[in-house]
């Protein structure tokens, strides 16, 4: 085996003194840190004071059991692994050390290949161990709270409950417009949470067929229908132990409604096709842009699903009641618009303005989407106002998204726009894509990105051809 940067630390737990050292020299060949000790007490003492990624131990010991050795362990880290060490006869009670949390086990007498093959799995699946622990905290950073911008008296308050209620299992139904960002809040949420170490699980109750919402929700056995050809669990099966977010809870069709509240009142499902239910624990964190109240009034809504879902209400006002967020949400989408480009964007202050004065039917969507758009648009490494483009429903359904002229270009979409642009000025400076790039506002980097999407093409000459 090759060397390592960092070498893993092994401890070798053995009362029988010969078979001790002759696998600690094979351990030792094989570049590994190796640790001995002869029995329970004497191993813990070292797992004190030194780095372990690793313990070989045996089942039987003058001082207590590799099960004892491994409980102790356990009570205090779940991130060493633990090789079992048994002969012949007690395999039983070497896999029942697995099932309390030892990786694997070698039975007496063993090669050295099987040795060192089972040492450097345990220690691969360790590092894959550590590994998503590392992406959860990242997961856990990037979906804070401190993620949804804001500094009004609104969002402040929204956050200051979020956090209070993110470590218990109350049932959340958040409310707000389209484009609010419900959805990072259940994230944030579920990331501040006793179950962040469990699945996420988002369920747009719009997008998925009614005739296949159910089997999607709650799984299905073999035969149950046509296309039923092997059982399948569903998304709340797949969410054990973690959070389902039901989006656009009020979309979700009366029949299915009911069986939502079962889950709510008695913790189980049942999947399509059987006639057993299953217990599930989950937590539910439901959102919505429609007045749930007023479509139980009309009948569109059950009452007592209304009420098992509105637990803890939390609403989030729409953009256009918290302009003060606007300013701090601008410089947030720049920041990520400048980690994108060479050169750094900044905005007029007539382009703030303009900003501010919009009503954002959109909301913070819809202000994400203006700032791309004006970065794209923007020349001399600023955001002016000419280059804040507002988009509504009705132009969109036109297929007209620009009004105003591009440095001579015809309007049209934006997409066509932003290609001849392109092409205009890589003519006008004689295909020079540095000095483009400077014109255009953009970075190098950024401009070679949009020939290729656009595949932009010299006349009669491939792009490669374009000079530095």
């Amino acid at each position: 085996m090759g060397k390592r940067a960092s070498r893993p630390g092994i401890l070798l737990v053995d009362d029988d003194i010969e078979f001790r050292k002759s696998v600690e020299i094979v351990l030792k060949k094989n570049d590994y840190n190796v640790f001995t000790a002869g029995g329970v007490s004497s191993a813990l003492e070292i797992l004190k004071l030194q780095r372990i990624d690793l313990i070989l131990t045996d089942l039987k010991m003058a001082d207590g059991t590799g099960l004892d050795l491994l409980e102790k362990v356990r009570e205090q880290s779940n991130e060493v692994a633990i090789i079992i060490q048994t002969a012949y006869g007690s395999i039983r009670n070497a896999v029942d050390a697995m099932r309390q949390g030892a990786h694997d086990y070698l039975t007496k007498p063993y090669r050295n290949e099987e040795l060192l093959i089972t040492v450097e799995k345990a220690l691969e699946h360790k590092n894959i161990r550590e590994e998503l622990s590392v992406l959860r905290e990242e997961i856990a950073w990037k979906y804070g709270f401190d993620s949804m911008v804001g500094v009004s008296d609104a969002m402040t308050h929204l956050k200051g409950l979020a956090r209070r209620v993110a470590g218990t299992d109350i049932v959340i139904l958040i409310s707000g417009e389209s484009g609010t960002g419900k959805e990072l809040l259940a994230k944030a949420i579920h990331y501040h949470s006793l179950r962040r170490k469990r699945r996420f699980v988002p369920i747009e109750c719009t997008s998925i067929p009614e005739n296949l919402l159910e089997s999607e929700l709650f799984g299905h056995i073999k035969g149950s229908f046509t296309s039923a050809h092997a059982d399948r669990k569903g998304l709340f099966e797949e969410g054990e132990r973690g959070s389902i977010f039901l989006d656009e809870v009020g979309d979700m069709p009366l029949t299915l409604q009911a069986k939502i509240l079962r889950v709510l009142q008695e913790s189980e499902i049942r999947p399509v096709g059987s006639s057993r239910s299953k217990k599930i624990d989950v937590r539910i964190i439901a959102a919505t842009n429609r007045d749930l109240s007023e479509m139980v009034k009309k009948g569109l809504f059950r009452e007592d699903l209304f009420y098992r879902l509105n637990v803890l209400p939390i609403n989030i006002p729409p953009l256009r009641e918290r302009i003060d967020d606007i300013p701090v949400l601008v410089k947030h989408f720049l920041r990520q618009e400048n980690l994108e480009q060479d050169d750094k964007l900044t905005i007029s202050n007539e382009a703030m303005e303009k900003l501010m004065s919009h009503n954002w039917p959109g909301n913070v969507r819809e202000l994400e989407n203006t700032i791309k758009r004006a970065a794209a648009l923007s020349s001399n490494h600023e955001i002016n106002e000419k280059d804040i483009i507002f988009i509504t429903s009705e132009k969109l359904s036109e297929g007209i998204v620009i009004r105003r002229d591009l440095s001579g270009v015809e309007s049209g979409t934006l997409e066509e726009s932003l290609k001849r642009r392109i092409e205009t000025m890589l003519y006008a400076n004689n295909w020079n894509v540095t000095q483009t790039a400077s014109k255009l506002g953009i970075g190098r980097t950024t401009l070679w990105r949009k020939i290729k999407k656009y595949e932009i093409r010299k006349k009669n000459e491939p792009a490669e051809a374009c000079k530095e």
